[in-house]
């Protein structure tokens, strides 16, 4: 790819994830990940989810589609309208960061919400080579009440199995 459609790639990735977030179709299903595709040799990193750890792609626990059906399932039990309230991009010749204000209200009419920041590189190919995530402190909290625990993490499988507690006792299949 060129300067401009390695550009215009990412302004695609970024577009993908905010619109199945936004219109809530990520927890019927629905991949961002479609306008995504992960390099072999690609690498998940967040202080939040893996500590200190580097996870390969091909070792994550689930895949991305399914772990973000899980997520968007688990939140939307307790936050029925959660999705982003703001959504800022900025793509790159390498790449593209992601700014995300998440919120959503509670059956009771509480509102809850954090910032989740995403830096992405990807390589000439314009396949994910680097997905790194960060949280803000609002987003304790929210994991409190959404699915009862929160990390930091050691580990993705961590936060995954306890997105699976909270649907199965929701009665919750994805």
């Amino acid at each position: 790819m060129n300067l401009e459609e390695r550009i215009a790639h990412h302004v695609r990735m970024a577009e993908a994830y905010r619109d199945a977030y936004l219109d809530q179709s990520v927890k019927d299903g629905a991949a961002f990940a479609d306008a995504w595709k992960f390099a072999d040799d690609g690498v998940y990193v967040s202080p939040y989810f893996t500590g200190d750890q580097v996870f390969p792609f091909s070792e994550f626990p689930t895949d991305t589609a399914r772990a973000s059906t899980m997520e968007a399932k688990a939140y939307s039990l307790t936050f029925p309208d959660w999705k982003p309230a703001s959504f800022d991009y900025w793509p790159a010749s390498n790449g593209v960061v992601m700014k995300t204000r998440w919120e959503g209200h509670t059956k009771d009419g509480v509102k809850m919400g954090f910032y989740s920041y995403s830096f992405i590189q990807t390589n000439d190919d314009g396949q994910l080579t680097r997905w790194e995530t960060h949280v803000n402190d609002e987003y304790n909290a929210f994991l409190d009440v959404a699915i009862g625990v929160h990390g930091p993490f050691n580990g993705t499988s961590e936060y995954v199995e306890a997105l699976e507690r909270t649907l199965a006792a929701a009665g919750v299949t994805v």
